[in-house]
């Protein structure tokens, strides 16, 4: 089913919220590893976890995507360009030496620098864009 427009926006909200919405995470950034899709830089983050209330977790299909496993989180970042100077979002995530995600049932991703600097997005990224499942194999490379 090919979805437009607002209605693409609210179908991803709302499986994201049925999917991952009381998964928490947060732990030290490992790794952001750049995947390139047809000239396009996509990132997916690995995260040595220091709390989650879910042990084991496995998920790709067409929208979304994140792996939990042996304490190791694999997560998307979406499109993180060429150049991330230009953008705060793509720059926060590429600096981030920490990440919280959803504690509290925030549904917030918070971006914690390696100075203490903080970047929060008011939504839940899980979006698996133009990545394929072997890309969760990355996990592999941040143990």
């Amino acid at each position: 089913m090919v979805v437009f427009g607002y209605k693409k926006i609210a179908a991803h909200k709302q499986h994201t919220e049925k999917v991952y919405g009381n998964i928490q995470f947060k732990g030290k950034v490992l790794k952001v590893h750049r995947i390139d899709r047809w000239g396009i830089i996509y990132g997916m983050m690995c995260i040595k976890l220091d709390y989650t209330n879910r042990n084991d977790f496995y998920r790709f299909d067409e929208m979304s995507c994140l792996k939990i496993k042996n304490g190791i989180v694999t997560l998307p970042t979406g499109f993180i360009g060429n150049d991330e100077r230009y953008d705060k979002r793509v720059n926060a995530i590429l600096s981030a030496a920490y990440i919280e995600v959803n504690i509290d049932n925030s549904k917030q991703m918070v971006f914690i620098g390696s100075i203490g600097n903080k970047f929060s997005q008011d939504y839940l990224y899980y979006r698996s864009s133009n990545l394929i499942e072997s890309d969760l194999r990355i996990y592999n490379d941040c143990r």
